[in-house]
């Protein structure tokens, strides 16, 4: 009976495994009437995460979209009016879960108008320290839980929107032994709430800054000099890029690589330094990428850059080097040969 009870009520109660880490979707019926006077608290908990995230302040907002009457029907208020928030069949879960997240997506799109201005405050907000926050004195209803994109020194992190009643019911989350509400969602009452994030790499740039002391005229020839930039990721991957500056005359001059994982370790080597030229700086040198800047966050930037120095070496060698076309091998490296010297 505590299963066709469930079936039979306005929304269902599930986690939604497959989905969402420790989340739970609109409540259920159960035996007992909810209490729509009683408060209700909270706790959203994002452990396991990286650490990077772990160690931001995080806002979670929270919109009250519905009250819930005492058999567990939903009444959307205020702008969320217009929302369908009838009853979903718990016969196909996945099924239901996207239903649930499409409604959420449709709740979240009323935030704002058509120019992006909000027109919607949140009801409350719990601000995660070391991935935790706890919310207590909630009204009993159906909430968005919305949290806006999270910057970090080497990534962003989006999080999609949801749905939650409170209070809600562990049926599908306890092997279907208590079908009772659960004002409370906590740690306490393993209910605690958590946040389906999504890890985007953030992306920086590498300028390398070439001084050329004294330039070779011989014949008329241009200088050209090949680096090699060895890129090691944060999680250890690696990839290979190949680089070149032409000089027609003595002076300075840079080459920028754009588009490499925030908080790699590059090493950047001269292979080849024109005829009758030599390096009066070390071959290689390495630095570490920083983000380029979002608009949320860094106003003043400088990219990471290495610099080198050349110095004819006395010679009347003529020359020139050409840069190689290079494509990504299954394994995503760079397959290149040495540019070639022409004398």
């Amino acid at each position: 009976m505590m299963n066709k009870r469930l079936k039979q009520g306005s929304t269902f109660l599930l986690a939604v495994a497959l989905t969402f880490p420790l989340l739970t979707l609109p409540g259920a019926k159960a035996a007992n009437a909810i209490n729509t006077g009683q408060k209700c608290s909270i706790e959203f908990d994002i452990s396991g995460n990286s650490s990077e995230l772990l160690s931001a302040s995080i806002p979670v907002n929270l919109y009250k979209v519905a009250s819930v009457d005492e058999s567990g029907n939903y009444t959307g208020i205020g702008a969320f009016s217009k929302l369908d928030l009838s009853s979903v069949s718990a016969d196909n879960l996945d099924a239901a879960a996207a239903t649930w997240a499409e409604r959420a997506k449709e709740a979240q799109g009323k935030l704002t108008d058509s120019e992006g201005n909000t027109v919607v405050d949140p009801t409350e907000t719990v601000t995660l320290q070391n991935g935790r926050g706890y919310q207590d004195k909630l009204d009993t209803g159906l909430y968005l839980v919305d949290t806006p994109k999270v910057i970090t020194t080497n990534y962003t992190y989006t999080f999609t929107p949801y749905l939650v009643s409170l209070p809600t019911n562990n049926y599908y989350n306890n092997d279907q032994t208590s079908d009772d509400w659960i004002y409370d969602l906590t740690k306490e009452y393993n209910s605690a709430v958590g946040l389906k994030t999504e890890q985007h790499v953030r992306y920086g740039d590498l300028v390398i800054k070439k001084e050329l002391k004294d330039h070779n005229a011989t014949f008329g020839n241009n200088a050209t000099f090949v680096f090699q930039i060895d890129i090691t990721t944060l999680d250890k991957k690696t990839e290979t890029r190949i680089e070149e500056l032409t000089f027609s005359a003595a002076g300075d001059d840079s080459v920028t690589i754009t588009k490499i994982p925030a908080g790699s370790h590059v090493k950047v080597t001269e292979v080849y330094s024109g005829a009758s030229y030599e390096l009066a700086s070390a071959k290689s040198q390495e630095t570490d990428i920083i983000a380029n800047p979002e608009k949320e966050t860094e106003v003043e930037f400088k990219p990471a850059e290495v610099s080198f120095i050349n110095k004819h070496d006395g010679r009347t060698n003529g020359g020139y080097g050409v840069k190689n076309n290079f494509k990504l091998d299954e394994n995503g490296q760079y397959q290149y040969t040495k540019p070639a010297a022409k004398n």
